[in-house]
């Protein structure tokens, strides 16, 4: 008898503010979706269905039709939950912690269950949130390290998994990214002018604020440099003269842009592992990312990348002069592409539903 699996995340991979965290759920649940029955609730959004089937998994979306539902989601799902398992009666449920938990553990403490979270903010709240909310979700967090530590967890990172060992979590499988195959394959078609390209949404944690700091002095040094960022806006950025925004882009588009940049700048200042970082060296571009926990895991410095600090604003800008350089960046495709390859989704795919059978063993 085929396995029902039960998902709950704040946004399905289609939502409009879909991430990294959406990217991984839909990669490694679709193709668990083809020997299972996989279903995942999350937030509604403005033109979506209220149940639709996609890549082997049916989704049902809460909330209003009129919202992305970014907040009410987190008020919903504790409570409506209670009849979505009721009526699928799932065999595991899995609830992936995308910035602020759902705490099924406190609702819902037996019924099987593996959490996923990729990354913890801390601190990192109060920089990129107006106070109030960033004091629910520290909160949040720190009810998640008290009232989750006896669950099996999934992660993507080894820092991650040290993280939550210092907090007195015991059972944790560190499952990494993957990267889609069709990016290997794709040929480097880099621009005629030097290009520095950003993926990804453009918000405080992703640090396209650093990035655009840097503008004016890598211009002064090199004066056809092309800055491109692509992603959603969420809050206020200053796009100075002459840098390209644009916008969310499709995944043919985002695939264009990787084959002719040449260098893409990671400056994310909290990231779990990385999928872009991963997606850039798949196509041979090198990559350009902050120093900091989870890009050190999927960066390789010196190889794949370089990392520095992308806060100093004059360090970030003297990197990216020095690899704006076609002979050098020549050198780093074949080994951007071979680190790139051994992160494949089936693997990961494979992994998650180890832990799952293991479990219910």
């Amino acid at each position: 008898m085929r396995k029902r699996i039960l998902v709950v995340n704040k946004f399905c991979p289609l939502h409009p503010r879909a991430g990294g965290a959406e990217k991984n759920l839909e990669e490694i649940f679709s193709r668990i979706g083809e020997r299972a029955d996989v279903h995942l609730i999350a937030a509604m959004f403005p033109g979506a269905k209220r149940e639709e089937r996609y890549r082997n998994i049916t989704i049902t979306r809460l909330g209003s039709a009129r919202s992305e539902n970014a907040i009410y989601i987190h008020l919903l799902m504790p409570f409506m939950l209670r009849a979505h398992l009721r009526r699928l009666k799932p065999d595991m449920l899995v609830e992936d912690v995308s910035v602020i938990p759902f705490f099924t553990p406190l609702f819902y403490p037996t019924q099987k269950k593996i959490i996923i979270i990729h990354h913890l903010n801390g601190g990192q709240f109060f920089r990129s949130q107006r106070f109030l909310y960033a004091a629910i979700g520290y909160l949040a967090e720190r009810f998640f390290l008290l009232f989750y530590r006896k669950e099996t967890v999934v992660t993507v990172s080894e820092w991650m998994s040290r993280a939550l060992a210092h907090h007195g979590f015991s059972n944790v499988h560190v499952i990494k990214n993957g990267v889609d195959r069709e990016l290997l394959s794709l040929p480097k078609a880099r621009a005629a002018s030097p290009t520095v390209l950003f993926l990804g949404r453009l918000e405080n944690r992703k640090g396209a604020d650093l990035l655009l700091a840097t503008y004016p002095l890598v211009r002064r040094k090199v004066p056809d440099v092309r800055y491109v960022l692509a992603g959603q806006e969420f809050g206020r950025l200053v796009f100075p003269a002459g840098v390209e925004h644009l916008g969310f882009v499709p995944e043919e588009k985002k695939r264009r842009l990787l084959s002719g940049a040449w260098l893409c700048a990671v400056p994310s200042r909290i990231e779990g592992y990385g999928i872009v970082p991963l997606e850039a060296s798949a196509t041979g571009t090198f990559v350009i990312a902050n120093d900091t926990e989870g890009l050190r895991e999927s960066v390789k410095n010196g190889e794949t990348g370089v990392l520095t600090n992308c806060s100093d604003t004059e360090a970030f800008a003297r990197i990216i002069i020095e690899w704006l350089d076609k002979k050098k960046l020549l050198l780093k495709e074949d080994g951007g592409r071979a680190w790139a390859r051994i992160h494949d989704w089936d693997v990961s795919a494979r992994e998650m539903g180890k832990v799952i059978n293991a479990y219910e063993e």
